[in-house]
């Protein structure tokens, strides 16, 4: 299988157990001032959601605050600027990620590390 690019991404595409949206923000000018408006880029794109480490909450001062990375696979078509908002559902949960950088890409998948920030 290895070296059969076509393959390789059907067996990747296999374990894509979620669904992902996109939103991109461009800028626009409105009363003359300019504004970062979203737009979305994709919707319902197969993609498989993976935690780098557990998700845990801060204890203390910020108490209830939820920080943490994960990664997320999809096809290597896609095109998702950095600063996009990915929304995942996945097994019957949605999580909204700030995207966080640039992609690393490969023939058959890419990979996006993402940051998920909010309040409990």
């Amino acid at each position: 299988m290895l070296g059969n690019i076509e393959l390789e991404r059907m067996a990747l595409e296999m374990t894509y157990d979620g669904y992902m949206t996109v939103t991109g923000y461009s800028k626009t000018v409105i009363d003359g001032e300019t504004v970062a408006v979203p737009e979305m880029l994709y919707e319902n794109q197969p993609c498989a959601l993976s935690f780098t480490k557990t998700p845990d909450t801060k204890q203390g001062e910020d108490s209830g605050e939820i920080r943490y990375q994960a990664m997320i696979f999809c096809a290597p078509e896609l095109d998702i600027p950095a600063g996009c908002q990915i929304t995942v559902q996945q097994y019957g949960k949605t999580y909204v990620f700030q995207y966080s950088g640039e992609c690393v890409c490969y023939p058959a998948h890419q990979q996006l590390s993402v940051m998920r920030e909010r309040r409990a």
